[in-house]
């Protein structure tokens, strides 16, 4: 398991996210622990997401903070 911030370009899960300030901030994005997302654009800079037809830009304070597995 790797931070959000760390990952290349690919499919992954969300397996936790650390504060619970930030998991209320993706449930407000409508990002859940559990959640399959696909990362369009890694570090540096903002993490860009897709989930299903959404694309969202999230900031490194936040993806440093959510821990995500690789989906094969």
């Amino acid at each position: 398991m790797k931070r959000l911030s760390e990952v290349e370009e690919g499919k992954y899960k969300i397996v936790e996210i650390l504060k619970p300030g930030k998991t209320k901030k993706m449930f407000n994005l409508g990002i859940l622990i559990g959640d399959e997302i696909e990362v369009k654009k890694s570090c540096p800079g903002p993490v860009i997401i897709k989930k299903g037809n959404t694309s969202v830009a999230i900031g490194y304070g936040i993806a440093k903070d959510i821990i995500v597995e690789k989906v094969e």
